[in-house]
């Protein structure tokens, strides 16, 4: 069987774990999942993208789930469906081979399969300056200020983090859930590329990298 290099990226809001993932997938030769996860849970969930993509990476509501009178109603909420289409999503993604893919706790969902694990965060004086900039690099029609992006922020980070330790019961962020935690603000988009390849290399899975490498 072919040797596959898997990488999961976690990453706070605003803090470059996208476009980390994407550089990282692009400098290896491999495939890069984010978004690209939402498309295909709409081919097979039947929901149209914007739908998924407004309920990616969510937890059920407590205070509805609570209204149900029994489990078979709660699992087949709609929250239940996208995230067991997109949990099947990964790993059919994990067995076609090597690849990184973003957030949807995909470390937990392959903890049977051989991956490296990373968490991406930074200061939220950091995030919050990114995310500003990045409303005028991508000329948004009406752009948030700065208290407005701070509060998005807050919000995405907890909306994170109660999606990832409701199914995991892993601690979000924590340091022995994943093999490297990287602090963007010290070390730049590229900075945390270049960490994380060579952890592959001189770590367990420096053979992987080495004969993805020379293809």
């Amino acid at each position: 069987m072919e040797d596959k290099l898997i990488i999961t990226i976690d990453r706070e809001y605003g803090s470059g774990g996208h476009e980390v993932g994407r550089r990282l997938a692009e400098q290896l030769g491999i495939k890069f999942y984010d978004e690209e996860l939402i498309e295909r849970a709409a081919s097979v969930t039947g929901y149209v993208p914007d739908y998924i993509k407004d309920n990616d990476e969510k937890a059920p509501d407590y205070s509805i789930a609570s209204m149900f009178t029994g489990i078979d109603t709660f699992q087949s909420s709609p929250y239940a469906k996208i995230q067991e289409e997109q949990f099947r999503i990964i790993r059919e993604i994990a067995s076609e081979g090597s690849c990184v893919i973003v957030g949807r706790a995909a470390d937990y969902i392959l903890s049977d399969e051989r991956h490296v694990s990373i968490f991406v965060f930074a200061p939220i004086e950091e995030r919050l300056k990114r995310k500003l900039r990045l409303e005028v690099v991508n000329k948004k029609p009406e752009p948030l200020d700065a208290p407005a992006m701070e509060k998005k922020i807050k919000q995405k980070d907890k909306q994170r983090r109660r999606y990832y330790e409701f199914y995991t019961d892993n601690k979000w962020g924590g340091r022995d859930v994943y093999d490297l935690l990287i602090n963007t603000s010290r070390t730049g988009i590229d900075g945390a590329v270049d960490i994380i390849k060579t952890y592959i290399e001189s770590g367990k899975d420096q053979d992987i990298l080495s004969g993805i490498v020379e293809k």
